[in-house]
């Protein structure tokens, strides 16, 4: 009588295999956790959509600047639009860790539109920072307490920039990196 067969390890799979699940594994949960974002802030759109803030700034006497009631008339189709990257992007993931190649190609596209959003957002954040003074009357930006709020927001407002700056780099260098691996003949060999 012969022993059992012991049975057979599976084969070792390719670093190229491992860093394509990894990838993916890990940007579903990201995707999934954008999705429960937008749903949680879609939830507060509709519930806050009754509170007019806008309205009560003004009655108040404050200048709204434009964004703001731009941002505030649009707040449900912007968290929608950013819903439906965020289920778009889930399914990219899911095609890449299935091994489909449009979804290692819309991955790569979705890389490089994070990495030039994030560029895109500074001068957005410059325009905040630079339209909040109008906010404020002008009597009170000529007071000593208006200069040093002025000073603070200044300083703010650059290490604001600087911290966007510095981190829309590294992302891109990680997206850049990434989006190169992805276009690697070993990794390409993978995708059918």
């Amino acid at each position: 009588m012969s022993p059992p067969d012991l049975p057979t390890a599976p084969p070792r799979r390719s670093s190229a295999d491992r860093f394509i699940d990894l990838t993916a594994k890990l940007s579903l949960a990201l995707g999934a956790l954008g999705i429960v974002w937008c749903l949680f802030q879609l939830l507060m759109v509709v519930l806050l959509g009754r509170l007019d803030i806008v309205a009560l700034m003004q009655r108040d006497g404050l200048v709204v600047p434009d964004w703001i009631q731009w941002t505030d008339a649009h707040a449900f189709s912007l968290s929608v639009a950013l819903l439906l990257f965020c289920i778009a992007f889930v399914v990219v993931c899911w095609a890449m860790l299935k091994r489909h190649e449009w979804g290692r190609i819309g991955f790569i596209v979705f890389l490089l539109l994070v990495a030039l959003g994030n560029f895109a957002f500074i001068p957005v954040m410059d325009s905040m920072f630079n339209s909040m003074l109008t906010i404020f009357p002008a009597d009170f930006l000529s007071s000593p307490q208006g200069a040093e709020m002025r000073a603070q927001m200044a300083f703010s407002r650059w290490s604001l920039l600087i911290t966007l700056l510095v981190s829309s780099l590294a992302i891109a260098a990680l997206h850049g990196w990434l989006a190169i691996k992805l276009q690697r003949r070993d990794v390409r060999d993978l995708f059918h």
